[in-house]
């Protein structure tokens, strides 16, 4: 499939960004290096605490400043970019947000070249941020754009595109349990319909595209001397998930057994909470169709808590609800929705175990 247009799209939209920033920057501002210090300080520490209204101003400031002294394209703005729009996507200005990371790519265009591998990065992280927002499509075309820089200037098997095929896969696995306008209500009206398909025997057929990106990632790092240890277990647990999404849990298993072998010998980062192969992860859900078509504030949050087991299939059994404030018809469709899930389950010594007393809360809206 020519993946060109998209690349256009993607390219369009950048340009009009550049424009709109350019005309609208602030001129020169005396405050130094010392100010944006600080202001980046404390901004981070509001946003980790989760006062993200409080954080935006003191980013916005913290950017204008970035921006006179070191110029509208300078690479040094990329942090506080990328925390603004994080902020700006914890409150739901999507479009703020977006722009800001359609900018970042745009920057590193410009610091690098349009064509040079040291922008996907940049392109992987817009990717990324929208898949967190539910816009999937627009996250595959990022990551494809990502995969024809290398394709124009690398080899197609460079390591650097291990990160834009685990993406696409992502972005793939994720439609399963998350329709487009029910990860983000700013989105739209909120339209809880499921999207997984399924077989006959009730396996959650995916779509295969992201299998043999999944695939081909695993060969690329399997083959790089220089890969770390760390995206090994990544890249093995997300093969492991994509079958377990599937509902086949004996192919899945040898990919999280290797992983599990490898975590044990790899030092803990940061980055590996994700893999945390200790608890059972919820890797599917099938969202209930609960359908909301009022705006947020006139909505209702309601909840249903379900305790169950997790099987060493990563089954759910034993489920029963422990809560509710809800009708009976919206409380059974979440019922039904958590016995459907599917779980990475709980390793011991290399081999997958029952989890007992899982307990989920599941959060939804309904009209007041």
């Amino acid at each position: 499939m020519d993946r060109r247009p998209h690349r256009f799209a993607i390219r369009a939209a950048l340009a009009a960004i550049a424009v709109v920033f350019t005309l609208c920057a602030s001129a020169g501002v005396g405050e130094g290096e010392q100010t944006l210090s600080e202001l980046l300080a404390s901004a981070k520490t509001l946003a980790q605490a989760g006062h993200h209204e409080e954080a935006i101003p003191l980013l916005q400031q913290a950017l204008t400043i970035t921006r006179a002294q070191y110029g509208l394209f300078d690479l040094r703005q990329q942090d506080v970019l990328k925390a603004l729009a994080d902020s700006l996507t914890a409150v739901e200005r999507l479009p703020e947000a977006q722009d800001l990371m359609l900018y970042r790519v745009r920057t590193a265009e410009k610091a690098y070249g349009e064509g040079n591998p040291r922008v996907i990065p940049a392109v992987c992280e817009l990717g990324d941020w929208f898949a967190e927002v539910g816009m999937s499509a627009q996250a595959r075309m990022a990551y494809y754009m990502a995969l024809n820089i290398v394709g124009t200037t690398d080899s197609l098997n460079a390591p650097i595109i291990v990160e834009p095929l685990r993406g696409i896969a992502r972005t793939r696995m994720r439609e399963q349990s998350y329709p487009e306008s029910k990860v983000r209500r700013s989105l739209g009206p909120m339209l809880g319909a499921p999207i997984a398909s399924t077989t006959r025997n009730g396996r959650v057929a995916l779509n295969p595209e992201g299998e043999e990106a999944l695939k081909r990632a695993l060969r690329i790092v399997e083959a790089d001397p220089e890969a770390s240890p760390q995206t090994l277990i990544e890249t093995l647990i997300q093969m492991g998930d994509w079958y377990q999404i599937k509902k086949l849990p004996r192919e899945a298993l040898p990919y999280y057994q290797r992983a599990w072998q490898l975590s044990r010998t790899t030092p803990a980062t940061p980055s590996s909470a994700s893999t945390n192969m200790d608890v059972p992860v919820r890797v599917y859900y099938p969202t209930p169709q609960i359908v909301i078509d009022v705006p947020a504030e006139r909505a209702k949050e309601n909840h249903v808590e379900v305790a169950f087991t997790v099987a060493a299939d990563g089954s759910v059994q034993d489920a029963r609800i422990l809560a509710r404030d809800t009708s009976d018809r919206y409380a059974k469709e979440i019922f039904d929705a958590v016995r459907a899930s599917s779980f990475r389950p709980k390793f011991v010594d290399g081999q997958p175990v029952a989890a007992v007393g899982i307990t989920y809360r599941e959060m939804f809206w309904t009209p007041e």
